[in-house]
């Protein structure tokens, strides 16, 4: 048996389409730690992981929990909306009125703008969560390519918004009210692309169908989202804002994207392998594709930057100081010229790791979901925060670099732990699965030692440097995959294009 074509085509599709709005984020992201102090980026870090989180709390998993089921009615949905909406205004009130108490407790050198910051990123609330329901409304029906416009909306809408009030010297705010457009611009590509509107009812009923699977997931998705963010809750009040400001700066160009990435696949591959959780033998073959597709992509990438690096934080460093020898009038002109990111490298590096760790663990959750094991993630999310919690604050005292260390040693830990679950749950032995990622480590291998040997002789400033250095990594990547993988680049190709291509059964041993 094989995945059904159209099933395997949209979800390569939806890796595929979903991923690119995230790659203008990503540069966005770039943008304002170049262009806006470290503190105030930190303070921004510190808010947005309190939103975030009180987002998490107010979805209440119903979105994932109408994927998971197999017959849902439009009652279901329509409580589900009314729930989530008003429970995120109810905390969305909560946050506003209680900020300036929060500031003072937790709000670093200037608690004002911590509160200012704080209030105005908790409107984004109520959005995020409604998001949800439409979003799983058309993950449903494997709308992928339509959630991806919606994303890319949104970030178009952010990415336009956030220069503007660059532009206009909003400082750090330009940040924080481009984050709330975006979500009010999702939110609305959503609703248009769904073609579902809510009814004016609510049945009790039709909600307890669906809120177990969802509280039980929420639990799940609130200690992960912890799990994820520990470094920095333990960072921000031991190192202060500016270390925070550095290593979150670390995070997002190496494991952010990757959390990104991780949302993109949960939303395609859990309904992917929901349709054939009670096939083991396809669901285990399709496992292996997916983590040898994500890692032959991922990981050339992660390589690279590891190599470039160094280059890459010298660009932003010139990059600020013309901006600061500009007589226009910025207020943080002398800052910017002095402006020094290196102290980012090590973690990033060292983060790096910890990527490549995490990325071929992407589908893990997908698997147990699809299998109706909500409660072996809330489990494992527990163990791992008793693990984290203690050696971070025992690497707290080692700076930023001690924690990106710890991070990286338990992620080895985690994804040997959670492949051995997998492998209970679906019938998988070690040796397939590490038989799978041969090739795309053989050519990650290459590639790294062809860039480090190569760096050396590249000429020119730091904008040279990485103009070269990016056109070198994709042709080593180019030559390296042809080599070492090109019948799963073929297969890729062959499934976004409608064809036979990845979940092919001829393809189970993951052999390229």
């Amino acid at each position: 048996m094989a995945i059904p074509l159209s099933l395997a085509t949209h979800a390569t599709r939806g890796v595929f389409w979903t991923s690119i709005p995230f790659v203008l984020q990503m540069l966005m992201g770039v943008l304002f730690y170049t262009y806006l102090p470290i503190a105030e980026m930190g303070r921004f870090e510190w808010a947005l992981i309190v939103v975030m989180f009180l987002a998490l709390v107010s979805d209440l998993g119903l979105g994932a929990a109408l994927i998971q089921r197999r017959e849902v009615t439009d009652s279901n949905f329509t409580s589900a909306f009314w729930a989530s909406f008003l429970f995120g205004i109810a905390i969305t009130a909560i946050v506003v009125y209680t900020a300036p108490q929060a500031a003072r407790v937790e709000g670093g050198a200037k608690p004002e703008e911590f509160a200012r910051i704080l209030s105005v990123l908790a409107l984004l609330i109520p959005f995020a969560s409604v998001s949800g329901l439409f979003r799983a409304r058309l993950q449903r029906d494997l709308q992928f390519r339509a959630m991806a416009l919606a994303d890319a909306v949104s970030v178009v809408s952010y990415t336009l918004s956030a220069l503007i009030l660059l532009s206009l010297s909003f400082g750090v705010m330009s940040v924080v009210y481009s984050g709330v457009v975006r979500e009010i611009a999702l939110l609305l590509a959503l609703w248009r692309a769904a073609r579902w509107r809510p009814r004016f009812s609510f049945s009790s009923a039709a909600l307890a169908e669906i809120l177990p699977f969802g509280i039980n997931l929420t639990g799940s998705r609130c200690i992960t989202y912890v799990n994820n963010n520990l470094a920095s809750l333990v960072i921000f009040p031991s190192l202060g804002e500016e270390a925070l400001g550095y290593f979150r700066f670390a995070y997002r160009l190496t494991l952010m994207p990757l959390a990104r990435i991780s949302t993109v696949i949960m939303r395609v591959f859990f309904p992917t392998f929901s349709a054939i959780q009670d096939d083991d033998d396809l669901l285990r073959r399709s496992y292996l594709r997916t983590a040898q597709t994500i890692s032959l992509f991922y990981w050339p990438a992660l390589a690279a930057g590891f190599v470039f690096a160094a280059d890459g934080l010298d660009l932003m460093r010139e990059l600020a100081a013309n901006l600061g020898s500009t007589p226009d009038g910025v207020t943080l002109a002398g800052e910017l010229a002095n402006r020094d990111m290196m102290p980012a490298l090590t973690p990033m590096r060292v983060l790096i790791g910890a990527a490549m760790m995490k990325a071929v663990g992407a589908t893990v959750g997908s698997v147990f979901l699809a299998k109706g094991k909500a409660n072996w993630v809330l489990y494992w999310s527990l163990f791992s925060l008793a693990v984290l919690i203690p050696a971070l604050l025992w690497s707290v005292s080692m700076g930023i670099s001690g924690v990106a260390a710890v991070i990286t040693s338990s992620a080895v830990l985690f994804l040997i732990l959670t492949q051995a679950l997998t492998n209970r749950l679906i019938g998988l032995t070690f040796t397939a699965y590490l038989h799978s990622l041969a090739r795309p480590a053989l050519a990650t291998a290459v590639l790294f030692a062809v860039l480090s040997i190569a760096r050396p002789a590249l000429p020119g400033d730091a904008l040279a440097r990485c103009l070269q250095a990016a056109a070198l990594s994709l042709v080593a990547t180019g030559l390296s995959l042809r080599f070492f993988a090109w019948g799963l680049c073929r297969d890729f190709w062959r499934s976004l294009r409608g064809r036979s291509g990845l979940f092919d059964p001829d393809m189970a041993d993951g052999s390229p």
